[in-house]
């Protein structure tokens, strides 16, 4: 048998965690565990959970310890793995980044342009507290980052902690799409193989072939030029989830040469966007009343109940099996394959060495690898650069409170553009974030 690890997952308090748990029970034999502490400061939210999660593992894991706690000391000091989800402000920050930007015809969205910049200077102090106070108990830890926006955070923690070796910055949205691409091609994703570069919710697929070398790419292309293009888990998904495939279609039918990232949509179309977009009701009100409120009720029917009987067990097929599976290939050292979060270091060889780049790699004990992309072109690049700037601004101004390099980064970002929008969007998040971060 493998060895038993003890994780911690901070943000217990997400609507997430129990669809986590789930997927921790459905690998306990890949990635065997003695324990897991959650961990979150909001009590009373991580509690709404508390007894599902508590009979899930008691009926599905009963060998593994179970800790809920809001102390930091009791989640950090003794753990193997920390799986991080924060979201700093909850859902009423996170409807002020939708909104806001709406009021000036800009796109509101939680990790793209104005909104994604708010989110992200908020997650940067969260992210930088605690990494000190894990650090501060233990060199070895491995930080499993899934917080968002993770471009901004993985880029903020690399600046913070140059010499941390035991942070990974992880997204689900790859993992999500070759699933997608799987359902499509009728081809296991596992057999799947993508050639892939970008930032993070910024990037390209540019080949797709499988175990055995048959090439993929062209059939796909063909089929999201002329198809709806739908997530595998389509009926689960909400009409703007939906509508984010479907602008993958209208940006290939434009640009056809690589597939991409559902959130190019954001840059790509972003007056379409605004247009379509309800500037009472964003999606942090649709993810509250959908599926937060499915989760929450499932979770209520387990209060004092001593089994599972007509109560099901919540997986989650993207986000928990990519946080199981990325933390299985280090501690085993499998070196598995993912689309990773590196430094470019040589990467992509005409782009920023210093950049956080997003391509196909593998994971092990000593962290994430990325594959050698090569030269990339004079379109990408631009964006790119465009993209990079926006983000190492952003972290600066995080990092030396500065209000100039803030509106420069919002006036680089493609969804703003012009300055004076950049201005007023600016000092209205400024306002609303002031318990969080400040500029001068």
């Amino acid at each position: 048998m493998r060895k038993q690890h003890v994780i911690t997952i901070s943000g217990a308090g997400s609507a997430r965690v129990p669809a986590l748990v789930g997927t921790l029970v459905n690998y306990k034999e890949r990635f065997p565990l003695s324990k897991i502490i959650f961990y979150d400061i909001d009590k009373d939210r991580m509690g709404l959970m508390e007894a599902y999660n508590r009979l899930v593992l008691k009926c599905r894991y009963p060998k593994c310890q179970v800790v809920f706690t809001t102390d930091e000391e009791e989640a950090y000091r003794n753990t193997d793995f920390i799986f991080c989800q924060m979201r700093v402000g909850k859902t009423s920050m996170r409807s002020l980044d939708e909104k806001i930007p709406l009021r000036y015809g800009l796109v509101g969205q939680e990790t793209c342009g104005p909104g994604g910049f708010a989110y992200g200077m908020r997650s940067l102090g969260a992210m930088k507290q605690m990494v000190e106070k894990v650090r501060s108990y233990s060199k070895d830890t491995w930080i499993l980052n899934y917080t968002n926006p993770a471009a901004i955070v993985a880029l903020g923690l690399d600046r913070m902690f140059p010499d941390d070796k035991h942070i990974l910055n992880l997204c689900d949205q790859p993992f999500s799409l070759m699933k997608s691409y799987s359902k499509i091609l009728e081809v296991p994703q596992e057999r799947l193989r993508a050639r892939y570069f970008g930032l993070n919710h910024f990037g390209w697929f540019t080949e797709l072939k499988d175990t055995d070398g048959k090439d993929y790419f062209n059939a796909l292309r063909s089929y999201l030029k002329n198809h709806d293009f739908k997530p595998f888990n389509a009926e689960q998904r909400s009409k703007s989830w939906l509508d984010t495939y479907v602008r993958v279609n209208k940006y290939m039918k434009l640009l056809d040469e690589y597939i991409p990232t559902t959130y190019m949509q954001y840059y790509m179309f972003p007056e379409e966007i605004v247009a379509e977009s309800d500037p009472n009701y964003t999606r942090a009100e649709e993810s509250r009343d959908s599926r937060e409120k499915d989760v929450f009720d499932i979770c209520a029917r387990a209060v004092g109940k001593d089994n599972m009987d007509g109560l099901d067990m919540l997986t989650n097929s993207v986000f928990g099996n990519l946080m199981v599976e990325v933390a299985e290939s280090i501690a085993y050292d499998l070196n598995n394959e993912f689309i990773v979060m590196v430094k470019n270091r040589g990467i992509i060889d005409n782009f920023e060495p210093e950049a956080i780049i997003e391509v196909a790699g593998t994971i092990g004990k000593e962290g994430a690898m990325g594959y050698p992309y090569g030269t990339i072109k004079p379109f990408y690049k631009g964006l790119m650069e465009g993209q990079y700037a926006y983000e190492l601004l952003t972290v600066e101004a995080f990092m030396e409170e500065d209000y100039t390099k803030a509106l420069m980064a919002l006036t680089l970002n493609r969804t703003v553009v012009d300055p004076s929008k950049a201005k007023a969007v600016l000092d209205d998040l400024m306002a609303a974030n002031k318990d969080y971060w400040i500029l001068r």
